[in-house]
């Protein structure tokens, strides 16, 4: 379970990373835009998440 939840973890960081790099990018309009960082608020809450489970599997 606990290699399961790092494996999860590394994902929703690296996907954070490459949605953080398009907004260096011209998303073409402030839809996309808005949908990108909803995507971003939500894989920052699926990190914390697994960071929580993983922190009361160790404990």
């Amino acid at each position: 379970m606990e290699k399961f939840l790092n494996e999860k973890l590394i994902e929703a960081k690296k996907e954070v990373e490459r949605l953080e790099d398009r907004r260096q990018e011209n998303l073409g309009n402030s839809i996309n835009f808005i949908e990108n960082e909803i995507q971003i608020q939500r894989l920052y809450a699926q990190a914390e998440a697994y960071e929580i489970a993983l922190n009361h599997l160790k404990n």
